[in-house]
C-alpha cells in the first residue's frame, strides 16, 4: 500500500457523518535537527513562547505520536526524526517539518550539562548521516531549514519568515522576548543550559577548539564542501587553520560509530507509522481518543 493510498484512506475517515464535508486536519509543526546541539529546543521554546499554539508536545515527541487531543496546531520536536521526515511529510499534507541545522564545527564543539567527564556532546557522525536527507528535503515546500547561527543573530527575521511560511502561525511576542514568556520542562532547561536571552556568543566557538575540530575529521573526512553549500565558508581557505593542530580523538559522549544501522531501523515500519500519524491528526478521531482517555 503506497503513501498515497494511506493519505485517501485517512481523509475518507475523517469525513463527517453529518455535515457531510472532510474534517479538517489539525496542522503539526516538528521540528528536527543534523544532529544534537543544533538549537532545536531553542526553536520549539521560542514558537511555544511567542506563537499562539495550543498543544505542545513532551521534550522530545516522535514524528508519529497523535496529538493528546484535537486542536489546531500541535507542536513537537525530536531530532533524529529527519530520518523519517520525508516519508512523514509525504502522508500528512497539514505537517510541517523545520529542520536545524548548525555549522558542524560548532555542534561537535559543544556540551550537554549531562555530558560526562566533560565530553563532548556529539560528533561528525550524526551531520555526515544526515546532511544527505537535509540536501534531498531542501526545497520541499514544508521542509524548513532553519540555521541555528540566523535564529540567534536574527530571532525576529526567522520568526517572521517561519510566519509567512506558515500563515496559520499566529505571533503573540517577538523570538527576542522569548526569555520572558518562556515556560519550558525541565529537560529542556537543561538542554538549552538556562532561559536566557538568545545570544550569538556560541558562532564560532569551534577555534577554541582546533585540536576537536582536527580529531573529528580525521575520524570522519572532510567537510569543507558542505560548509560551503550551506554557506559557513565560501573555500577551502579555513583548512589552513588546522595546520600543525594535534587531532583530538577523544570520543564523544554518543560515540562516533557509523549511524546506518540507526537509520535503517528507523525506516522500519515507516509506512504504517506514516499512516497511524496521519489518522492521529483527523480532528474527531483526536477528540473521541481524548474522550476515551482514563482521566488521572
Amino acid at each position: 500500500m503506497t503513501i498515497e493510498t494511506h493519505r485517501r484512506i485517512a481523509l475518507r475517515c475523517s469525513v463527517d457523518a453529518t455535515q457531510k464535508k472532510t474534517v479538517l486536519l489539525m496542522h503539526r509543526i516538528h521540528v528536527v535537527g543534523t544532529g544534537p546541539r543544533t538549537g532545536t529546543t531553542l526553536m520549539v521554546e521560542a514558537i511555544a513562547a511567542c506563537c499562539d499554539v495550543d498543544m505542545i508536545g513532551n521534550h522530545e515527541d516522535p514524528i508519529w505520536r497523535w496529538p493528546p487531543r484535537a486542536g489546531r496546531i500541535y507542536l513537537t520536536k525530536r531530532p533524529r526524526d529527519l530520518l523519517v521526515a520525508e516519508t512523514a511529510l509525504r502522508a500528512n499534507p497539514y505537517l510541517y517539518v523545520i529542520c536545524m541545522i548548525r555549522d558542524p564545527r560548532d555542534m561537535i564543539v559543544s556540551k550537554h550539562r549531562h555530558s560526562e567527564d566533560g565530553l563532548y556532546w556529539a560528533g561528525l557522525n550524526f551531520w555526515k548521516n544526515r546532511a544527505p536527507l537535509l540536501k534531498k528535503l531542501r526545497g520541499h515546500p514544508r521542509f524548513l531549514v532553519v540555521r541555528y547561527e540566523d535564529l540567534v543573530r536574527d530571532p525576529d527575521g526567522v520568526q517572521a519568515a517561519l510566519e509567512n511560511e506558515m500563515p496559520f502561525l499566529k505571533p503573540k511576542a517577538p523570538f527576542s522576548r522569548f526569555h520572558e514568556a518562556a515556560k519550558p520542562s525541565a529537560d529542556a532547561e537543561k538542554a538549552m543550559g538556562s532561559v536566557r536571552p538568545i545570544s550569538s556568543s556560541s558562532i564560532g566557538n569551534w577555534r577554541q577548539h582546533k585540536s576537536r575540530v582536527a580529531g573529528q575529521l580525521k575520524l570522519h573526512g572532510p567537510i569543507t564542501e558542505d560548509l560551503i553549500a550551506f554557506g559557513y565558508e565560501t573555500g577551502v581557505a579555513w583548512e589552513g587553520e588546522l595546520e600543525g593542530v594535534a587531532p583530538d580523538e577523544t570520543p564523544s559522549y554518543w560515540g562516533d560509530g557509523d549511524q546506518s544501522k540507526a537509520y535503517a531501523n528507523m525506516q522500519k515500519r515507516r509506512r504504517l507509522k506514516a499512516l497511524w500519524m496521519l489518522l492521529g491528526h483527523v480532528g474527531f478521531l483526536a477528540a473521541l481518543k481524548a474522550r476515551l482517555k482514563p482521566s488521572a
